[in-house]
């Protein structure tokens, strides 16, 4: 009796435990998916700017306005987290204030904390009621 027990709390806990296990890689919505920025904090981009995002396989990969960029990102249920963020350092002369849109562009995605994809589009917010709002990329 004693070993049905054991054998029957083995099993429980196996299958509680992978209950509970995040959504990996292979169960990713996001990846394998290019977009593109349409707007972040309701705010259209500078006419001539084009920034964009890429998953895949964890990582998180595009062209911020200016420079290229890169990390790592990890999504769980609705929430997402970008980390290890790195960048070209190029200097763009235009248009203007297209560096200090970069630089909030890639501040907005280092704190992203939730995602939806809602009528074609992705949603990436950094806070409760701003987002990152982007749309699926043209393939060439």
């Amino acid at each position: 009796m004693k070993r049905f027990n054991w054998l029957t709390a083995l099993v429980c806990s196996a299958v509680l435990v992978s209950s509970c296990s995040p959504i990996g890689v292979t169960n990713d919505p996001l990846d394998e998916t290019s977009w593109e920025l349409y707007a972040y904090r309701k705010t259209a981009l500078l006419e001539g700017s084009t920034i964009t995002i890429r998953f895949e396989d964890g990582q998180v990969s595009g062209n911020s306005g200016c420079n290229g960029y890169g990390g790592r990102y990890e999504v769980y249920g609705d929430r997402i987290t970008v980390s290890e963020l790195f960048s070209t350092m190029m200097a763009c002369l235009g248009p203007e204030g297209l560096m200090e849109q970069e630089q909030r562009y890639l501040g907005y995605l280092g704190t992203a904390r939730t995602y939806r994809l809602k009528d074609g589009q992705l949603l990436v917010y950094w806070n409760e009621h701003e987002a990152l709002t982007f749309v699926p990329a043209v393939q060439e």
